[in-house]
């Protein structure tokens, strides 16, 4: 059942603030580039994706229509110019909302989910996702903090690349909505969006 704008932002706290910037929770360590082979484990990519207009406009990611579906009306966006591990675009509820969105290219590696995989005992939590529109998925986190509402899915867009989807949910959706399953419906925008431009 897809969610409503209402499943991120509802319940907006009554005293406006300003939203604190996305830091992911997870990441990889930087590490030298390799060619190490898949592992048995890891789920293959059938379909790779070309990635490059979104690393060079990672905020194309989703479409204002997806961002306003999701975090309403207004929505701050702001590019990633920081961000070490790669392009990466993140989305503000502006409805009085701590509602919060961040997408990332990570540029540490060339194993794909081979390096998530491999760090899999290190996360608090991981689990793999049902596939995002046929692209494997994992939902994982070095801190579990799905009951504050917040969850990282990393969808496999090709055997040596990734998109990592953080959602946090609003004050009022927190304990009523799954974030992993708010993390997925996101990812799966990516990826159609990305499919859109292969």
């Amino acid at each position: 059942m897809p969610l409503t704008v209402t499943a991120l932002v509802a319940g907006c706290s009554s005293t406006p603030g300003d939203a604190a910037p996305v830091v992911p929770s997870t990441s990889l360590d930087s590490r030298p580039l390799s060619t190490a082979l898949q592992a048995p484990t890891v789920p293959k990519v059938d379909v790779p994706l070309t990635l490059e207009p979104f690393l060079a406009d990672p905020c194309v990611s989703l479409t204002d229509d997806q961002v306003i579906e999701y975090l309403g009306n207004p929505a701050e966006t702001e590019l990633g110019t920081e961000n070490s591990s790669g392009p990466s675009c993140s989305w503000y509820s502006g409805m009085r909302s701590n509602a919060q969105i961040s997408i990332t290219y990570p540029r540490l590696t060339d194993e794909g989910l081979t390096a998530i995989y491999r760090n899999r005992d290190v996360h608090a939590f991981f689990d793999e996702a049902e596939p995002v529109n046929g692209y494997p998925a994992v939902s994982y986190g070095g801190v579990d903090n799905r009951d504050e509402g917040e969850c990282l899915i990393t969808v496999g867009t090709s055997d040596s690349d990734y998109v990592n989807i953080d959602v946090y949910l609003g004050d009022g959706s927190v304990g009523r909505v799954d974030p992993c399953d708010a993390a997925h419906e996101v990812a799966t925008a990516v990826i159609d969006n990305i499919k859109a431009t292969n």
